[in-house]
């Protein structure tokens, strides 16, 4: 029932990223996911058995620092805001204890890409015809129409077409691996269908106009590369570089608009760059680095995005390594920064070729987290990714099952070669 359940979730949190059903998961989300933190701990109480580690442990311990300052900072605390931080990274901790094998693990990655091509294809419809329902609006001052598709707005849109393609990558690596075939639909047609997704979701990401998304997708694709084949790595980035020269006049004022107003003879000032972030992350630093010590160490609540409680003192975010600083303190910040060492020791124990597609996309969302506000409160992207995730800790814990197979595999095959040469086989 548990993987059943987590398939659910697989498959229905993708679809519920359309701004028509996002409220509704709100609801039925946490309900699902809590029926699965449940199931979990019986099945576990009743076969005596929960697989954890010290990954696990830094999990509870930030879960239960942000839920001590949430009831302590109540003021300034949004209940919303803490399941849309916590409830990605305890998903960590559910899905390495469902999903039995890397078949199964697979099988999950397989109804995540079918649940994302629901809104994909939604969006790239709305996005062709011109429809004034997938429309964000006119951003900055270049006057480019930027789309939001069938998400809530431009950033979802963005970041979700990115993971989309992140996990097609991943998909297809795993399944590449003999023995892991997880459906019946035949190879011919199933890539034939995954590269027609992934195209339209490159498409989609092109007009959604996030450059942290584009940015992110480009790391990926560059690390996944030069862990692959450097040569390849070679040769797509001399193609990308004349794809991108050729077609500057269509992407350049959109993408880079600062810039642009530049090359028009606008002076625009370096801490206006890429929206004002440095700008922004410069106020932010200097805001905590005036308050007290213990708000220093405990921020100023989780979702209190208005700063510490002085209309000056507001905080602007677009840096979620920032945002957990503002919001759950030094402490906060201190258990999420181990957090991600001890994913990346556990990513570079993954064996051979499997660790690459994982190395790209661990680099890859934590320069997004540096660079905008993507993978911490946005759980559209977040909540799946950590799911992606446990596949670091479910393949180490299936490395002695497989030595103690061959092992017993090779002792079999030596005693029937002794009973061969002595005579009696």
């Amino acid at each position: 029932m548990e993987l059943f359940l987590l398939k659910l979730v697989a498959l229905f949190r993708p679809v519920a990223s359309i701004k028509y059903a996002e409220a509704l998961f709100d609801v039925l989300g946490i309900g699902l996911f809590a029926i699965l933190f449940a199931a979990v701990l019986m099945k576990a109480a009743l076969n005596k058995s929960l697989k954890l580690s010290l990954i696990d442990g830094v999990i509870f311990a930030f879960t239960v620092w942000c839920v001590a300052i949430s009831v302590t900072y109540y003021e300034g605390t949004k209940i919303g805001e803490v399941a849309k931080l916590l409830v990605p990274v305890l998903s960590y901790t559910l899905v390495k204890n469902v999903v039995p094998d890397q078949r199964e693990y697979t099988r999950l990655l397989f109804w995540m890409i079918v649940g994302f091509s629901v809104p994909t294809i939604v969006s790239a419809v709305l996005v062709v015809t011109g429809s004034q329902a997938g429309i964000a609006g006119v951003m900055y001052w270049t006057g480019v129409t930027r789309w939001e598709g069938a998400y809530t707005n431009p950033h979802n849109f963005g970041h979700s077409m990115t993971l989309l393609m992140m996990t097609l990558v991943l998909y297809v690596a795993l399944r590449g691996i003999p023995g892991r075939e997880t459906v019946g639909v035949p190879r011919m047609i199933e890539n034939t269908l995954i590269g027609l997704l992934g195209i339209v979701a490159l498409y989609c990401l092109y007009k959604s106009e996030v450059r942290t998304a584009i940015l992110g997708l480009l790391i990926f694709a560059a690390i996944y590369l030069y862990c692959y084949n450097k040569k390849l790595l070679v040769v797509g980035a001399i193609g990308l570089t004349v794809l991108a020269v050729a077609t500057l006049p269509l992407w350049f004022a959109t993408l880079l608009p600062e810039l642009d107003m530049r090359r028009r003879g606008i002076e625009v000032e370096s801490m206006s760059l890429g929206s004002g972030r440095p700008g922004l992350w410069m106020h932010d630093i200097l805001v905590i680095a005036e308050r007290p010590i213990d708000q220093q160490l405990a921020g100023a609540g989780i979702g209190n995005r208005a700063g510490f409680g002085v209309a000056e003192d507001q905080v602007y975010g677009h840096n979620d390594w920032l945002e957990i600083v503002t919001q759950t303190g030094l402490i906060g910040f201190g258990l999420f920064a181990m957090l991600q060492v001890l994913l990346l020791k556990a990513i570079l124990r993954i064996p051979g070729k499997e660790r690459y597609g994982f190395l790209a996309l661990f680099f890859s969302v934590n320069v997004m987290m540096f660079v905008s506000n993507s993978y911490v409160w946005r759980i559209q992207v977040g909540h799946l990714y950590y799911m992606m995730l446990a596949y670091v800790e479910l393949r180490q814990s299936l490395r002695p099952q497989v030595e103690q197979i061959t092992m017993t595999n090779d002792q079999d095959n030596s005693a029937t070669l002794d009973k061969f040469e002595r005579g009696t086989g």
